[in-house]
């Protein structure tokens, strides 16, 4: 059958979420390509089995005839496309985000925790033709913000296992000012964080240290973004608001309405939320893990340790800021340095990769 003239070529975008970057994107890269998505979203974990033949069924129909296969993360989804692009001939990239390159068996975090994930993301690194992590630190980097022993020193997938050197190029996401933006007047001692919520994240995205705070604090409001039917707490602060799922084009509002923007995590890759409530004059407090004190610079405060007392004494010296000025510092640290045009590398990267 003989392509149409000026058909944009086909692609394969496999991916185990459909959450702000993954949509971001997908319709960027539509923009020279056929994008042909399959979520690969198991309701339950036994029906990963299940979900895999649908993915098979998928790649079926739909690979033969495509330039190139994308995945979003490495993992379960990312498996049959590695496999079946190096039997087709067909070239496969993975953009790797976070879980699929740490290993913090403390917190149960990470693929490389649980068996079999932990091998099936290393063989889907192995086989691949290129990786497009969204930092340097998912390549190799040295944490030293939490001292549990049980935890490598060492993080990143490279760090981890020396022998994967599939070639790879670092690309950062971009964000969007004119989405992001503050026009509401902000709320005095008013923070906020956005989190999914389950026990792993309860501790990983630092929320045990956002409740302490909220008990030391009780004159400020902390505000938590993503909480889910199922996550049970011990307690609940009273000066802390619990948000379920907020829709993607609601987030500016809340995040313009708030003074602080947490984000204590023990392990990150490139999160997209303090980027995006920074552009809306949201003040950063962070912890120093992976591409946060790049994302942070000198506009906000970054705690160097999971340590209570410290971050008590950074929340104090915040309190005490010039936080008009150093909002608006945020935003313009974020336009200058992870602009939109920012990923239009990784359409660069793919369109080079798929001729």
């Amino acid at each position: 059958m003989v392509k149409p003239a000026g058909a944009r070529p086909k692609l394969v975008y496999c991916t185990p979420v459909l959450v702000s970057f993954a949509a971001n994107d997908i319709n960027l890269l539509g923009e020279r390509f056929d994008v042909k998505v399959f979520q690969f979203k198991p309701r339950r974990k036994w029906h990963t089995p299940l979900t895999l033949l649908r993915q098979l069924l998928f790649l079926a129909r739909h690979l033969p005839s495509s330039r190139i296969a994308v995945c979003q993360f490495a993992g379960y989804h990312s498996l049959l496309p590695a496999v079946l692009g190096r039997l087709m001939g067909k070239t496969v990239l993975l953009v790797l985000g976070g879980t699929d390159c740490v290993k913090f068996p403390s917190i149960r975090y990470g693929n490389y925790t649980r068996w079999p994930l932990g091998a099936i993301t290393k063989w889907s690194l192995q086989l691949a033709h290129h990786l497009a992590p969204v930092d340097e630190a998912l390549v190799e980097s040295r944490q030293a913000y939490t001292s549990d022993p049980r935890d490598p020193q060492v993080q990143g997938y490279r760090g981890l296992f020396p022998e994967i050197r599939t070639p790879c190029t670092v690309i950062a996401y971009g964000y969007d000012p004119a989405r992001f933006r503050c026009d509401v007047e902000k709320q005095p001692m008013s923070f906020i964080t956005a989190a999914q919520m389950n026990p792993p994240n309860f501790h990983r995205k630092g929320i045990d240290l956002i409740f302490a705070m909220a008990d030391r604090f009780p004159q400020c409001t902390f505000t938590i973004l993503g909480n889910t039917p199922t996550m049970k707490y011990e307690r609940v602060p009273p000066n802390v608001a619990l948000h379920n799922f907020i829709p993607y084009e609601e987030l500016p509002g809340f995040y313009a309405r708030h003074r602080f923007y947490l984000q204590l995590s023990i392990w990150e890759g490139f999160p997209s939320a303090p980027c995006e409530a920074m552009l809306c004059e949201c003040v950063p407090i962070a912890s120093t893990v992976a591409a946060l004190p790049e994302i942070v610079g000198d506009t906000g405060f970054l705690l160097e340790r999971k340590d209570p007392e410290r971050l008590q004494q950074l929340i104090e010296l915040a309190l005490a800021a010039d936080l008009e000025a150093m909002g608006k510092r945020a935003r313009q640290r974020i336009m200058d340095k992870f602009p939109p045009s920012e990923r239009r590398k990784f359409l660069a990267l793919v369109e080079g990769m798929a001729k």
